[in-house]
Parts: C-alpha cells; sequence; structure tokens
C-alpha cells in the first residue's frame, strides 16, 4: 500500500527548449521545459505549446495537381510561380486577383530567379533558358533571349548553346553564373558578367571572364549563394568562398550541400542542409545546429536531399522534407510532408506536418501588404501562416512529454488528483503512458476549460509521461500546462 504523500509536481514552461529527441538525449537529461515531440505546435509564447497556424490559399488552382518548381517576388513587387505540367514547366504571374500564364513549353525542370537593375533574369531547365521578364512576360527569343534589340544589353552571347548554368547570383555589380552539369569541362567554372554601366547594361566575355572552382574535387557545383562580402559556392561536401580577387584553392570547409533551396539567409547566419544535418555559417567553419533532432534529419531518404527547400519569416528558418519514417520504440511512425522550424533567436526546434508536400516559399509582396507564400505539390499557392486551417483541412496537433519519475524510478507512484490548464483547447484531449507498456490511457474529459480537474486517475507507475492531441478548425488553441496536486509513492523495499 502507498505510504507517503507525493510532493506537488508541475510540467510548465513547456517548449523553452523546444523538441529535443530522445534519440539524442536521454529523458534523464532532457530539461524541464523540453519536449520530446511537438507535431503542428510551437512554443513562440515562451513556456506554452500553441497549435501552428495555417495555409489559406491565394486565388484559384494555379496548375491543377502539378508540383511547383519556381517561385519568386519580382522586384518586391509581383509574385510569379512556376509549375511543371505534362513534361513541360509554365510560369505564372499573379495579375490583379488571378493568376496567368506568361511563358510556357520550356521544358520540364526546376526554374530559379534573381533580380539586378530593375529587371528579372529567370533560369529555365533547358539550353538558352536565361530569360528576361518584361513586366508581363518572359522574353522568348530562343536565338538570343538577351539582346540589345530588346530586354538586356549584352555583347559576347552567354546563350549561344553551350553555357547551360542553372544557377545564377548578383555580387559586386555583376551576375556570376554556374551549374553546368552537362558539359564536363565546365562543371565548375563560375562565368561572371561586366560591371554594369550607369545606363544599366552589362557585357559578357564567356570565354575568358569566368573562374574555375577546383575542378579536381570530383564533385559539381550545386549551390551558389552570396552571404556578407562573399560569394560562396556549394558542391555536396565543400564550400569555396569567393571575394573577386580569387578563390580559396583548396576546399577549407568540407560541408556543402545538394540543393540550392536549402540555402537561406537568416538574421543571424547563413542556414543549410548537408547530408550529416543542418548547418549555421556566420564565416569560418559552419556549425551543426539540428542535433536535438537528429533522427529525424537521419530519417530524410537520401533521394529527398536534394529536394530540400527553405524559406524564412522574421524568426524562423522553415525546411521542407517530404515524408520521413521513424523507427520508434513500438513501431516505426511515418510523418507525411514533414517542415522542421528553427527558431533563431532561441535556437529551438519544433515539427509541423501538412496535408500538402510544400515544394517552394517566399516573400508574397503586394501594393499593401507582405506575407509568405508557398507553392504545393498541388496546383495551389497559398499564403503560409495565415488562417486556423489548411485550405479547409483541420490541423491535426500532438505533443508528447518527456518521461517523469519522481521521487525516484524505482519507487512506484499513483497520481489522483491533476489539473490541465489551457486557453481554447476545444477538442483537446490528454492522454498517459507508464513504465514500459506501449498503450496510452485517455483521460476524459477533454480539455474544453481554462482547468480541467481529473481524479483518482493513474495506475500504479514507476515512471509516466503525457500525450497532448487534437485538431483545430476554428482558432489556435493553448496548452499552458500540468499541475499534479495529490498522490502517494511507495519506496522499494526490496
Amino acid at each position: 500500500n502507498m505510504s507517503e504523500k507525493l510532493k506537488k509536481q508541475s510540467i510548465r514552461n513547456l517548449g523553452i527548449y523546444g523538441v529535443i529527441r530522445q534519440a539524442e538525449v536521454d529523458d534523464s537529461l532532457i530539461p524541464e521545459g523540453a519536449v520530446t515531440e511537438a507535431i503542428n505546435l510551437h512554443f513562440d509564447r515562451k513556456g506554452v505549446a500553441t497549435t501552428r497556424s495555417g495555409l489559406t490559399a491565394i486565388g484559384a488552382s494555379v496548375s491543377a495537381g502539378n508540383p511547383c518548381l519556381g517561385l519568386h517576388n519580382v522586384q518586391s513587387n509581383t509574385a510569379i510561380v512556376a509549375f511543371v505540367s505534362t513534361g513541360s514547366t509554365t510560369v505564372f504571374e499573379r495579375q490583379s486577383s488571378s493568376w496567368v500564364a506568361i511563358a510556357a513549353g520550356t521544358g520540364a525542370g526546376v526554374f530559379r530567379f534573381l533580380d539586378f537593375a530593375n529587371r528579372t533574369i529567370f533560369f529555365g531547365p533547358v539550353e538558352r533558358s536565361i530569360r528576361v521578364y518584361s513586366g508581363s512576360n518572359f522574353d522568348t527569343n530562343t536565338g538570343n533571349p538577351i539582346n540589345s534589340q530588346q530586354l538586356w544589353y549584352v555583347n559576347g552571347d552567354i546563350n549561344t548553346g553551350y553555357i547551360r548554368p542553372k544557377f545564377g547570383k548578383v555580387y559586386k555589380s555583376r551576375i556570376y553564373l554556374t551549374g553546368d552539369s552537362t558539359h564536363n569541362e565546365f562543371k565548375s567554372r563560375l562565368w561572371f558578367s561586366g560591371v554594369i554601366t550607369s545606363s544599366g547594361n552589362i557585357t559578357w566575355a564567356p570565354t575568358t571572364d569566368y573562374v574555375d572552382i577546383n575542378p579536381n574535387d570530383g564533385e559539381d557545383i550545386t549551390a551558389l549563394e552570396r552571404f556578407s562580402l562573399e560569394l560562396l559556392v556549394f558542391k555536396p561536401n565543400y564550400i569555396y568562398r569567393f571575394r573577386t580577387s580569387g578563390v580559396d584553392p583548396d576546399p577549407l570547409i568540407k560541408i556543402g550541400t545538394r540543393s540550392q533551396e536549402s540555402v537561406i539567409e537568416g538574421k543571424r547566419g547563413l542556414y543549410f542542409h548537408h547530408d550529416t544535418g543542418f548547418y549555421k555559417y556566420i564565416g569560418g567553419y559552419p556549425t551543426e545546429i539540428s542535433r536535438p533532432i537528429s533522427d529525424v534529419v537521419q530519417a530524410i531518404p537520401f533521394g529527398q536531399y536534394d529536394d530540400i527547400v527553405a524559406w524564412k519569416d522574421d524568426d524562423h528558418i522553415y525546411w521542407s522534407l517530404g515524408d520521413l519514417t521513424l523507427s520508434e520504440p513500438d513501431a516505426n511512425d511515418t510523418w507525411t510532408n514533414v517542415v522542421i522550424r528553427y527558431t533563431e533567436s532561441s535556437d529551438i526546434w519544433t515539427v509541423y506536418s501538412y496535408s500538402n508536400d510544400i515544394r517552394r516559399g517566399g516573400p508574397f509582396i503586394t501594393s499593401s501588404s507582405g506575407s509568405i507564400m508557398v507553392g504545393l505539390d498541388n496546383g495551389i499557392v497559398s499564403e503560409f501562416n495565415k488562417g486556423q486551417t489548411d485550405m479547409g483541412e483541420p490541423i491535426k496537433y500532438r505533443m508528447i512529454t518527456k518521461w517523469y519519475d519522481w521521487e525516484g524510478i524505482e519507487n512506484r507512484k499513483v497520481i489522483t488528483k491533476m489539473i490541465a490548464m489551457t486557453e481554447k483547447g476545444l477538442g483537446m484531449n490528454i492522454m498517459y503512458q507508464i513504465d514500459d507498456y506501449e498503450d496510452w490511457t485517455t483521460l476524459t474529459p477533454d480539455l474544453r476549460k481554462l482547468v480541467t480537474l481529473f481524479k483518482k486517475m493513474t495506475k500504479e507507475f514507476n515512471r509516466i509521461r503525457f500525450k497532448i492531441t487534437g485538431l483545430t478548425t476554428s482558432e489556435s488553441s493553448v496548452f499552458l500546462g500540468l499541475k499534479f496536486l495529490e498522490g502517494q509513492f511507495r519506496e522499494l523495499t526490496e
């Protein structure tokens, strides 16, 4: 029989340390204020768990059932997106309140964009596919898409059929192009334009104006990104730093990326995915930031590495990873359309899951507002973190605490009175799991009030943990924590 009163305990400060996975840290070392699993919850309001916001479609479907392969906000003013259908990628522009096709039939593949001197260039998936946006169209002259008669003044044609750059960046008043993977002699070549003139023109001399980025390392260029005073050239396992006067002759940084779209600059550094995890670069050597969710990162299939895409808001970096299967102690767990979210200011992680895969993300700025748009795998472009559903689908959420073994794991306990505290918790349920049993016991009632009291609630246990589940359709639910008011424990006597 139970002989001593259990001290009053509480589980508060939830998410102060975000998600820390048990694959990385044992429960006995996981700090108070961390949870071991959170899906579709965030911890921006310190100490509580709040359900994430949803997705709200921007107008009608753009290209029904097709995946987004490009997204850009032209000159911080006009949204353009690219979707692939029947083997060909089409570019659409947001005009007033509808999506209008402005360039079509350009081969199937990824589209990338850059702004320079009040113009926008796109890099398409096929030869001769550097084109210039003209306000309502992309120049599609296949002979020489950038020439003096049309939108871009050039002498020395970069598009004469033997250069196929996939990546472009503006750096120190020049355009840099790279990523030709179709010609062996160009796989590590970085071309640069002349400096832009006062009248807004550039020149190309592709036979002389280039630098080769260590072609002997055995890897192709996979990304290009400007950061601080450097132009960073990525290969799968290397980063080279280019500073106009030269490039690192040897790979000083032996961590790279397979995905241009995983590379993004936040307010505290440059972030990217490598085969071994997610990294932050502020100069020097990159630091790994994803150890707390190491098993989530390891669950990304290799074939999805080059499809990882990033976007950001004022304090968070998001990466879309696709579907993941995690090895849990009792059974494998599949998470669909996973987005991991890193908070820059507090270094914490959480995990989102969506009804559709997010394939691109970036700013969505109109004359009256600024937000984020994401291109999905089903032909729709949505505003991100807008509304309380995913385009009408309820948002399912769950969270699992670490294990608690108050008064020592060796002693047997019961809890006889507990309260759960929630705001707008309609439809939120609480469950508990004990010792090494697989089953979860659901407590009634659900947590629709600020304070919900539970009596005579647990079986006898050595250790216990809790799961919060629910779905939201109208307003964000907030879980504030648990307080254990009465209970007993019995010391192990033999």
